[in-house]
């Protein structure tokens, strides 16, 4: 299945202008969190905020085998964290916040209840996606603008979200656990945002990565074609001032982030049309749907 794209080049590897190596992207001084930072994009992410030379950057997640994998590996902070949890994730940004201000957070860490109809599945684990998904958005969120330590710079949030949510349920069934809760987490997101404009948020889809929520979706119809290191290398690239005119938005980590950029400055004498060239298709989902 292919997906509308508000960009003349479409991504599934990252592109040089995304490197995180690159000087002008460099987020040295400054301190990152990624939750679900032992699993494929999470780790990516720990990776490529190495490269863009960042001072400190933490990870965590439910699995402690694989954050000690990560942590051996780039030599950075791995804390176990269930971020359903709101005493957890408290803990999380004070333990943080002794350490240095939190600047940047990659919200990665998700569940995928298992794809199964509504009328036959188990509701505990159908509820455990909204559990995750959607109030552990919420606590990283919370915690995230009320830091101990003064703000610096214009923080920024990252949700790692779904392309799954903008299409319809016919074509994403069975998985309304799953990409409801996705769309109630996009919703927290964007509240996140609108209360906080000394903030960027953002929702992202990372494309179709493969991984073990790939393989427990179990949909032929999103094949994966789309590097781990897509979504990692373009989050590095949100947190630099050159997205600033993207922040609230849901974006993909597919689409060409020069081509973004030359959308805006062709009609940055018209700031009415930047929301028409770029929100496009996905501005309304029930239109979609």
């Amino acid at each position: 299945m292919s997906f509308p794209n508000p960009t003349a080049v479409y991504h599934n590897t990252p592109a040089p202008v995304i490197d995180p190596t690159q000087k002008h992207l460099s987020v040295a001084g400054k301190t990152v969190l990624v939750t679900g930072g032992g699993t494929a994009i999470g780790s990516a992410t720990v990776e490529a905020f190495a490269k863009a030379k960042a001072d400190h950057v933490f990870f965590v997640g439910r699995r402690l085998n694989l954050l000690l994998e990560v942590e051996q590996r780039t030599k950075f902070h791995a804390i176990q964290t269930d971020i359903s949890k709101e005493n957890e994730v408290k803990a999380l940004i004070q333990t943080i916040n002794k350490v240095s201000f939190l600047d940047i957070l990659v919200a990665n860490a998700a569940y995928l209840p298992t794809p199964e109809a509504i009328a036959t599945s188990d509701t505990s684990d159908w509820w455990k996606g909204y559990e995750i998904n959607v109030l552990g958005t919420y606590l990283l969120g919370k915690y995230f603008v009320n830091q101990s330590q003064p703000v610096r710079g214009k923080p920024v949030f990252v949700g790692v979200n779904t392309g799954a949510i903008n299409v319809p349920p016919k074509v994403s069934s069975p998985m309304s656990g799953y990409v409801s809760s996705k769309m109630a987490t996009a919703s927290v997101v964007e509240f996140l945002q609108v209360e906080n404009p000394n903030i960027k948020a953002f929702n992202v889809s990372p494309g179709t990565v493969q991984s073990e929520m790939s393989v427990k979706a179990n949909a032929p119809q999103y094949p994966p074609t789309d590097s781990p290191e897509l979504m990692a290398n373009f989050a590095v690239w949100l947190a630099s001032p050159e997205s600033d005119f993207l922040a609230g938005r849901f974006l993909w980590a597919n689409w060409d982030v020069e081509g973004l950029i030359a959308a805006k400055e062709k009609i940055a004498a018209n700031p009415g049309q930047l929301q028409l060239a770029l929100e496009g298709w996905w501005s309304n989902f029930a239109a979609l749907k």
